[in-house]
């Protein structure tokens, strides 16, 4: 599904403020893989996360995913393989605070001119698989973090996307609720798709 090929990335080239954040990354990463990518706050992590997005691009090396090289695929090409391909759940969710929970998972149909009946449709099994369905219709910005969480992998999962991709799931919550989001991120995995978790929280990570 995934294949790195020596990747670089280097920012502020030139500078003295040069960082070398991926420095000939190599790695592979399968249909139905569970990985996790841990290390300290600045090793790069969150870097490789966007250049396997294509979010970024790398200055040497390759990102190939699905037999697509991203490095040489257009903007246009990459959105539309995020959007499609990827469920992506942000550190800080990404969601739209002042829309409603519902809003907020229609909005991948609508980036993907599909009709509102199936993203209402998808958005109550969704919701009903998450345990949350009674929070249809409230805005983000009353939710809790769990909730948000909750919120924000559905959004991800709405075009049931074949690789599921987090940065740093369990920074934004409380302590507490670190397990049941381990729980859940678990449970997701066993439907097939391929997981990708950068964390620098080893407990989670085991």
């Amino acid at each position: 599904m995934i294949q790195l090929n020596h990747v670089y990335k280097t920012f502020f080239k030139g500078k003295d403020t040069e960082v070398h954040a991926l420095d000939d990354v190599t790695m592979k990463v399968k249909d139905g893989d569970f990985v996790t990518i841990t290390g300290p706050s600045g090793s790069g992590k969150s870097t490789l996360m966007r250049v396997i997005e294509g979010m970024e691009c790398a200055d040497q090396g390759n990102c190939i995913l699905n037999g697509i090289d991203l490095a040489k695929s257009s903007d246009k090409k990459r959105a539309e393989i995020r959007n499609q391909k990827m469920g992506i759940v942000l550190q800080d969710f990404g969601l739209f605070n002042d829309q409603t929970v519902k809003q907020n998972l229609q909005l991948p149909f609508l980036i993907a001119k599909r009709s509102i009946k199936s993203a209402n449709i998808r958005a109550q099994e969704i919701l009903e698989y998450l345990h949350i369905a009674e929070l249809m219709n409230r805005k983000v910005q009353t939710l809790s973090g769990g909730q948000k969480q909750r919120v924000a992998i559905g959004r991800a999962l709405a075009l049931n996307p074949k690789l599921m991709c987090f940065d740093e799931p369990t920074s934004a919550l409380d302590p507490s609720l670190t397990l049941d989001v381990a729980k859940l991120i678990k449970s997701l995995s066993k439907t097939g798709m391929s997981m990708l978790i950068i964390t620098h929280d080893m407990e989670f990570a085991k």
